[in-house]
């Protein structure tokens, strides 16, 4: 756990080291911002915030979950890439720590800097609510759910990582899988189909649905946490593979 926790720390102040997690939180928050309380019609048609009288942070949550799928593999691209393409990974691996616990620690300091970016959302909800009276539960559930899936995001992009030297590769690698998982639910009805249960069941933005409704499920919580542990699983091998090249 010590060699976990020390990863960890030691990837979280390695994001706010440079000036581009300031700007990566920045850009992100004012485009939250913006998607939230103003119509867009050419991305996502609905009600101005202000026009549509309803103190409900649901587009908010919905937003957060959208631009994630771009963020937050922006954010994971580099945590293994890097280090493979600087040739620190090798020295890392040399020392008395397994390749789990480099994957953990690493997927732990990117959730820390996810919980930091979320956390400045707060300001939003509190705008909301000095115009209005949302709902506690949905506002707790709608949170919870962001950082479920923003950590399996996470997971997703540094098993992505895990793959190649590369980080433009595991970017649009992450992106990809991310994208496809989040919105398969839409498939059918895209192609004029009834709903599915099977692409229900794989979709990251269906379980998310359940919790931002403030329902908190156990197939809900299974989902994201099979899907982190696998992860975190698949890239361990991943590294561990190296050894056998």
């Amino acid at each position: 756990m010590r060699n976990i926790l020390a990863i960890g720390r030691r990837e979280f102040f390695a994001y706010f080291g440079s000036p581009v997690a300031y700007i990566a939180i920045a850009v992100f928050l004012v485009l939250l911002g913006v998607t939230f309380f103003f119509k867009i019609p050419f991305l996502l048609p609905k009600e101005d915030f202000f026009e549509a009288k309803e103190a409900t942070l649901r587009p908010l949550f919905e937003w957060m979950v959208f631009l994630f799928t771009i963020f937050l593999p922006a954010i994971s691209m580099r945590l293994l890439a890097e280090e493979r393409k600087m040739g620190t990974l090798e020295i890392l691996l040399t020392m008395p720590v397994t390749e789990t616990e480099v994957v953990v620690g690493k997927l732990l300091g990117a959730i820390g800097f996810l919980a930091i970016a979320t956390g400045l959302t707060l300001a939003y909800p509190l705008m909301v609510g000095l115009l209005g009276d949302p709902d506690i539960g949905p506002l707790a559930g709608g949170y919870f759910g962001v950082l479920l899936v923003g950590s399996s995001y996470l997971a997703v992009g540094l098993l992505a990582s895990s793959w190649t030297r590369s980080q433009i590769v595991a970017f649009i690698a992450a992106i990809v899988i991310c994208a496809v998982f989040t919105f398969i639910d839409r498939l059918p009805e895209a192609l004029g189909l009834h709903s599915m249960e099977a692409f229900n069941m794989m979709s990251f933005n269906h379980h998310f649905r359940s919790i931002a409704r403030g329902v908190i499920d156990t197939r809900d919580m299974v989902f994201f946490f099979s899907v982190i542990v696998g992860s975190v699983v698949l890239a361990s091998y991943s590294l561990e593979a190296r050894k056998w090249r």
